[in-house]
């Protein structure tokens, strides 16, 4: 298995190699032609569904609230979310779950993963009840995508497994371990960003 991990590595070493804005387009072409999507496990991180069930609540509730009283559901976001498995998780622990692909195939075949299987992630907290489910096509780091996200366009969770997103915001984190989740909060972020001014980063690693 480290062999098949270590050719997996290689393979999209080679693949991405080059320049840097190709690589839409290159992961596109994998997606594609899907005969070769080594981070699909078909599941979602167990270690993601471990940390949204920590008795520690890591996180908090699934819904926030406003200086005005006013209570909604948080909103988290997985960039680079292959199939969708994590954030049909994340919906069935209450958020309003938003997936994001810069391949429009990889965002048809998210559907077609709820519709087939979304049966598969019941409701967790019966009062709480399900977020909503979005899948959006787009490059994370091309702001065209935020106008499919409810009002702001901010978010208060993001998960991250592929991106790494998380050196876009210059958090260090410890992803060393593809079982860890490493969870950092962050407040008064700058505006500017796609973070609400309470949010929380989730890093894991593929591989």
């Amino acid at each position: 298995m480290a062999l098949d991990l270590q050719e997996n590595r290689a393979r999209l070493m080679s693949h991405f190699a080059g320049d840097a804005s190709k690589h839409p387009n290159q992961w596109s072409a994998l997606w594609d032609k899907g005969d070769f999507l080594p981070w699909d496990r078909g599941v979602p991180n167990p270690a993601l569904a471990d940390t949204l069930t920590d008795p520690k609540d890591l996180l908090g509730s699934c819904f926030t609230g406003s200086a005005s009283g006013h209570r909604r559901r948080k909103k988290a976001l997985v960039p680079g979310c292959g199939k969708g498995y994590d954030v049909l998780l994340l919906a069935s622990f209450g958020y309003d779950a938003f997936g994001l692909e810069v391949s429009e195939t990889a965002v048809t075949r998210c559907y077609e993963e709820q519709k087939a299987n979304g049966h598969k992630y019941p409701v967790r907290n019966e009062i709480d009840g399900a977020g909503q489910v979005r899948f959006e096509s787009g490059d994370f780091f091309n702001a065209e995508w935020i106008k499919g996200i409810a009002d702001d366009g901010k978010v208060d969770l993001i998960y991250d497994y592929t991106v790494s997103i998380i050196s876009l915001v210059a958090l260090l984190v410890d992803a060393s371990r593809a079982d860890k989740i490493v969870w950092r909060p962050l407040t008064s972020f700058d505006s500017s960003s796609r973070l609400s001014h309470q949010a929380s980063v989730l890093a894991g690693r593929f591989g």
